[in-house]
């Protein structure tokens, strides 16, 4: 049996916090009822030092769901709380986390650079 994977850009070299004050970026509103989902998500990503700096800030990734396109944007309360996971500080040339959000039609990512730095990110939603 055939697979469809989707695959949403969501970052290219986006920088992300500033200097040493970290910061956060959401990815515009990803309408998953228009995706044949089998229940497969994974983030791609790349992370760089921007600028100077040597190493990049450690960038949490997260997804937050709503019922509806403009609607407030949640963590889930079970499960893993929206979390996709945590790359270090340094510079990450590319990993794949894998993750089960809850069933909701309207999802967005999340990302967060720390407090050391700023991270230029690069990332894809792949949903199969």
């Amino acid at each position: 049996m055939a697979y469809k994977v989707t695959t949403i850009p969501l970052w290219k070299k986006t920088a992300i916090g500033s200097g040493s004050a970290g910061g956060t970026s959401l990815s515009a509103p990803i309408d998953l009822r228009e995706i044949n989902r089998q229940g497969a998500f994974s983030l791609s990503y790349a992370i760089a030092a921007a600028g100077a700096a040597a190493t990049a800030a450690t960038c949490m990734f997260h997804y937050v769901l709503s019922s509806t396109v403009d609607g407030t944007y949640i963590s889930p309360i079970n499960g893993d709380g929206g979390t996709i996971g945590t790359a270090g500080t340094g510079i990450v040339a590319g990993e794949v986390r894998s993750f089960t959000p809850v069933v909701m039609p309207f999802m967005k990512v999340k990302v967060i650079a720390g407090t050391s730095g700023t991270a230029l990110v690069t990332a894809e939603l792949n949903v199969r």
